[in-house]
């Protein structure tokens, strides 16, 4: 399997935009320290992604085999019914900027250094889907995430960590015995190409996310997923 390292991401923030979202009122005492922090994210930054080219090779039943390692999913079966290759992945915050986080004294400041942190998760993961887009030629991408839905639980990180190897550890992402991703700020998941834009919000009920992208469809499963 091919491993890549994408491990010279820039860390982009609007900081207006985002002191917005953090009700940080401009000019205020706030907005100054708010600025201090922000400024020394920027300092240590090092948002990061790795990915594995990577084959499917046996669909049966609920479970579907990537790269030699079996994932146990009815969905993620369904959506790779027609895929020859699928793109396992990781990206994450990156360790130094983990590590800087938890000098910060105060839960305010340690707050607004979680938002940082998810932005430079973003930035990890905008470039890798950029990438993956940009070598590939191909736009219509999908992704599916363990633990993202009931179908797919999060114990499936430990199979998805073992078809990426040490490409998570060349990036400074590691997988808990309770299958936590650390740094916290990192996700995993299986990129696919998919012709109608699946998004696991479609198949989650769980209201108030604001994560959200797309609204529940009740019917989803049943009519695409469900057992005949």
């Amino acid at each position: 399997m091919n491993r890549i390292i994408l491990d010279d991401i820039p860390f982009e923030v609007d900081e207006p935009g985002l002191a917005g979202l953090l009700k940080i009122r401009p000019g205020s005492r706030s907005a100054d320290e708010f600025s201090g922090i922000l400024r020394e994210a920027r300092s240590v930054a090092r948002p990061k992604a790795a990915f594995v080219v990577s084959s499917v090779d046996k669909l049966s039943g609920e479970a579907v085999a990537i790269g030699g390692v079996t994932f146990t999913s009815r969905v993620l079966r369904v959506n790779l019914e027609h895929a020859t290759i699928s793109y396992p992945f990781v990206a994450t915050c990156g360790q130094e900027i983990e590590e800087w986080s938890q000098q910060l004294n105060g839960m305010l400041h340690s707050f607004w250094a979680d938002s940082i942190k998810l932005m430079a998760l973003g930035c990890a993961l905008g470039h890798f889907e950029a990438y993956l887009k940009e070598k590939t030629g191909i736009h219509g991408f999908s992704s599916m995430n363990p633990g993202s839905l009931p179908d797919w639980p999060i114990q499936e990180q430990a199979p998805l960590f073992e078809i990426l190897g040490d490409a998570a550890a060349a990036i400074g992402v590691r997988l808990t015995g309770s299958m936590v991703i650390m740094p916290l700020k990192s996700v995993s998941g299986i990129q696919f190409i998919s012709g109608d834009g699946f998004v696991n919000c479609s198949l989650c009920p769980r209201e108030g996310c604001k994560g959200r992208r797309a609204p529940y469809d009740a019917s989803l499963y049943g009519a695409r997923y469900k057992r005949s």
